[in-house]
């Protein structure tokens, strides 16, 4: 463990920050850091200035001296050997290898234990707001892109998957993001079953769209309607007619169909949302081309939002009790939805056609949204960091997803400044 501390130190150069010297005073500089040896934790042909001389050869990273005491080192070329938290004694014992101690916070190292063992994080936020700006902007973009393309690659699947057509991609694309979370899982498995083909040669006809992505999605079977809703639901016209068209269109295109227990039926009824991506497709409004012409997130609101009207205006699912009435979408869902479908697929899609203007564009779209609200997000807050827009909040989602919940530390940019800030001696 300790040992990891002096090689993240040499990996990493901070050794060369400021000035370095061996322990009989000599001032030492890293020409070159050499290529790392697991097995015996040597760095190997490496260059380092020692005084007046140059020395060519090998760097042996220990915790103390009683590490290499009876070991035969002949042969092995050792032109300096780097010990962490050493004895006075022991950095002074005389013999013909260069010392050089490196002093680190012993809380340091038990973090660091801690971190390589799974069991907790650094501590990084605590020098976040000691960055320059320049630095900690140059992170949180980093971070940023990481997230966009990490999205980017997961729709070159669904790309794949949709026969290499845009538009299709980008409907199952949309599909994914309304689960808002919590169901996007299983709004992807229905939106990966779901047939376009039939679809698209049903698209004039509202009715036929709903049927075809209630049915597939289970939701016509009668007994995904819960018993206290059943009555009104068998006895509705409408719920007749969408039966009717699925059992037709089924037959005509062999359509695959979802079990309804799977969507758990909760209070998370994906009843109103399926209504609306049906109300969005049958708009023809959901294409890559009107995405890509929107300048401003305004306009992209403008285009998601698709009022709910006809049976869908009043009711949240089949047989339901009539409400005030639906309407519009939710700000924050359409927000949601650009964040997690059209800033990827736009960006993926600008790069894919060497259009670098779309990809900046996607990017810029983060900057102009609210920050998300989540637990994720509300903990970062609470340490005093401040996260004003969607692309801060991405940052912080992907820091939490790829090095913070995973303990990847060791490849954190936040916790190699802190590490660096944490190593005591002036090297």
């Amino acid at each position: 463990m300790m040992k990891g501390i002096i090689y993240y130190v040499w990996q990493h150069r901070l050794l060369n920050r400021r000035g370095l010297y061996t322990a009989d005073g000599k001032k030492t500089e890293i020409i070159d850091y050499g290529s790392w040896d697991e097995e015996c934790y040597m760095v190997k042909n490496a260059k380092v200035r020692i005084g007046d001389e140059m020395f060519s050869g090998n760097v042996l990273l220990v915790c103390n001296n009683k590490e290499t005491k009876g070991v035969n080192m002949k042969g092995e070329n050792i032109i300096l050997k780097i010990m962490l938290n050493g004895d006075d004694d022991e950095i002074y014992e005389l013999d013909s290898i260069n010392r050089l101690q490196l002093k680190c916070d012993d809380s340091l190292i038990k973090e660091y234990d801690a971190m390589e063992k799974r069991e907790r994080r650094l501590q990084c936020y605590e020098v976040m707001a000691e960055l320059e700006d320049v630095v900690l902007h140059s992170i949180m973009s980093r971070l940023l892109m990481e997230r966009i393309e990490e999205k980017a690659a997961n729709i070159e699947k669904i790309f794949k998957a949709s026969d290499s057509k845009w538009d299709d991609t980008l409907f199952r694309t949309i599909i994914r993001s309304f689960g808002f979370g919590i169901q996007s899982d299983i709004f992807e498995e229905w939106g990966n079953i779901l047939d376009m083909r039939a679809l698209a040669k049903h698209r004039d006809r509202a009715i036929q769209v709903e049927a075809i992505m209630f049915g597939q999605a289970g939701l016509l079977n009668e007994e995904s309607i819960p018993y206290y809703y059943y009555e009104n639901a068998i006895c509705s016209t409408y719920f007749k007619e969408l039966q009717r068209e699925y059992r037709f269109l089924s037959r005509k295109f062999g359509l695959k169909e979802m079990s309804y227990k799977e969507w758990g039926m909760s209070n998370n009824t994906p009843h109103l949302r399926i209504a609306r991506l049906a109300a969005l497709y049958f708009g023809q409004k959901a294409s890559i081309s009107s995405i890509a012409a929107c300048d401003t997130t305004a306009e992209l609101n403008k285009l998601l939002d698709t009022p709910l009207q006809g049976y869908w205006y009043n009711h949240t699912c089949f047989g339901g009790t009539e409400t005030s009435g639906n309407g519009a979408m939710k700000a924050r869902h359409c927000d949601i939805i650009i964040i997690n479908a059209i800033v990827p697929i736009l960006f993926i899609y600008g790069k894919r056609h060497n259009d670098l203007a779309l990809c900046n564009k996607a990017e810029d779209f983060l900057h102009f949204l609210k920050s998300e609200e989540n637990s994720i997000v509300r903990r970062w807050k609470e340490q005093g960091i401040e996260i004003d827009c969607a692309a801060d909040s991405q940052a912080f989602l992907q820091l939490n997803r790829r090095y913070c919940s995973v303990c990847n530390c060791e490849e954190c940019h936040f916790a190699y400044h802190y590490i660096k800030r944490r190593i005591t001696e002036e090297n």
